[in-house]
């Protein structure tokens, strides 16, 4: 099936699609390394050619999270640099506990790989080491996008609700959402929908109508959905995420100095929607793109507004390439 095609992706080349894009996936998750820093061990990819995009990973996650979710942008030119947090994987949560400490040790890892710059995005519970990086590293970055990111205190059972909270903080739960978005995706994408948004169920019911016509949105929610998977080793990075970002305020955004795009999803339940316009309202010079209905899935390229969204994010990129 053509990856562009807006016919109904079940269809009787569903398996042979569902195959293929596996595979795929697993071809990526192969590029990982391991190397040491100053801060300590770190896991990450590196794959494509050009200028060098940091990416940061929300909770739970990994380096392949956003590996999964981001690599289409080496057709545009970059190269992708995807990390995982202390915690998380292969990373060891000692390399850093804080979100100012992680922001060092990804400084330490663009030592240990000789990066000079780069251009950072970063989306979710990514938010607040992402911003921590450009606030103490602002020498290290051409600019940055921020996509649905913490950038004050977060709470998960406040936001997300109890369901969605026992499915992605147990071993049994991610591996439910895992064959559940294979075998019954259109199901399964609606209950994500519904405790990640703050939309009406006919509004939810509509983005799902449109998101399972869309080879790339499945794609990219079996991809989001797989990076929430091998619990065991993401749980110390996820439990120490809940845990610092709970005691954080507002974080000190007005010292970020590079060009800023701050994107959010107007009816994230998640990430709240305040979280993007403090960012915006007091980075110096930002500029925002609000995703009008967008839940927190925007940040998995998950909404009608996708392909406009990859559009600005890339053309902001290029702008400051």
């Amino acid at each position: 099936m053509a990856e562009n095609s807006s016919d109904s992706l079940f269809s009787s080349d569903y398996h042979r699609w569902l195959k293929e894009e596996i595979a795929r996936q697993n071809e990526l998750l192969s590029t990982k390394q391991t190397t040491e820093t100053s801060c300590g061990t770190m896991e990450y990819s590196l794959i494509g050619k050009g200028p060098v995009i940091l990416a940061i990973h929300g909770t739970p996650g990994g380096y392949d999270q956003s590996l999964l979710l981001f690599d289409w942008i080496t057709t545009k030119g970059f190269s992708l640099l995807s990390v995982s947090r202390p915690g998380y994987l292969g990373t060891p949560l000692d390399t850093g506990k804080t979100p100012a400490e992680q922001a060092d040790a990804l400084a330490a890892l663009l030592d240990a790989l000789k990066i000079e710059k780069v251009h950072l995005m970063f989306g979710s519970a990514g938010g607040a080491s992402g911003y921590e990086f450009a606030i103490r590293h602002p020498d290290r970055v051409k600019c940055l996008v921020a996509m649905d990111a913490v950038s004050s205190q977060y709470l998960l059972s406040v936001n997300i609700g109890k369901v969605m909270e026992k499915l992605i903080m147990s071993r049994t739960g991610v591996e439910l959402m895992e064959q559940m978005s294979l075998h019954f995706p259109e199901k399964s994408l609606q209950d994500v929908l519904k405790h990640s948004s703050l939309c009406r169920p006919e509004q939810i019911k509509e983005q799902v109508k449109v998101a399972i016509k869309d080879p790339n949105q499945v794609k990219m929610f079996f991809r989001m959905v797989r990076s929430m998977t091998d619990y065991k080793h993401r749980k110390p990075g996820l439990e120490n995420d809940l845990d610092k970002m709970a005691r954080i305020g507002d974080l000190p955004v007005e010292k970020i100095t590079c060009p800023s795009l701050i994107v959010h999803g107007t009816h994230d339940s998640d990430v709240l929607f305040y979280n993007g316009v403090y960012a915006y309202e007091n980075i110096p010079n930002a500029e925002s793109y609000w995703v009008r209905e967008g839940s927190h899935l925007i940040c998995g390229w998950i909404s009608p507004h996708a392909d406009e969204l990859r559009e600005k994010v890339v053309s902001f990129l290029l702008e400051h390439k």
